[in-house]
């Protein structure tokens, strides 16, 4: 075994729980765009509020892209079982986009409805496609390492699918961000529906391969393994 090789469980549960924290502290740090109004009546503290419409869209914005990532970060290692230095290296860099994450939302929060709200919405975006594209790097990597186990190859293939998707629909709303806000917004939500349930998003595949071979999925496994 090469000696760069982490076979221990306990050295990828020391990787999530380290991104685990990193991606504590970048969701707690988003909240801090947010601003207390100062207010002397029911009625300013309430247009003060809505005057901050632009901070809580972004703050929500930033919130499901961290908890969709940290979701997908955790279903991966359920399958990754073991490590080197270049996955760490290639985890060290999706957790350097989580901790750019709070600063692209608040450029965004204070950039919407100005001149400079273009700018904003694609520098978001342009990080966005970078998370994307690092949850892809450190699946595809472990995958041709033979980090990963899986109950079955379809399940395998299955997921693999979905990340490559990832990092392809990532950078498809980024280039959207370039042309239009409320697009850009609405696959944002699309993008989180899909990735909010890999497990899911996996099964559903699993459950669509098994109906159209029309036969049980342990049969359909041991003969593609057979083949």
């Amino acid at each position: 075994m090469d000696k760069n090789e982490f076979e221990n469980p306990k050295e990828t549960s020391r990787i999530e729980a380290f991104s685990d924290g990193v991606f504590a502290i970048a969701i707690t740090l988003l909240i801090l765009e947010i601003h207390v109004p100062a207010a002397t009546d029911k009625e300013t503290l309430l247009s003060s509020l809505l005057h901050e419409w632009t901070s809580f869209l972004a703050l929500l914005i930033g919130f499901f892209t961290l908890l969709v990532c940290w979701i997908n970060h955790h279903y991966m290692f359920t399958m990754i079982h073991k490590s080197n230095s270049v996955l760490l290296l290639l985890n060290g860099f999706k957790l350097l986009v989580v901790t750019i994450t709070p600063f692209a939302t608040a450029l965004l929060a204070k950039n919407i409805q100005t001149n400079w709200e273009a700018a904003a919405v694609s520098a978001y975006g342009f990080n966005f496609a970078l998370m994307g594209c690092a949850m892809t790097g450190i699946w595809l990597y472990a995958k041709r390492q033979g980090f990963i186990k899986t109950d079955s190859e379809r399940k395998l293939q299955a997921a693999t699918r979905l990340y490559i998707f990832a990092s392809l629909f990532s950078t498809f709303i980024w280039i959207m961000s370039y042309i239009s806000l409320i697009g850009c917004l609405v696959l944002f939500c699309l993008m989180f529906a899909i990735f909010v349930f890999p497990e899911r998003m996996v099964s559903l595949q699993l459950n669509r391969a098994v109906k159209h071979q029309k036969m049980p999925l342990p049969v359909y496994d041991a003969l593609q393994q057979n083949s």
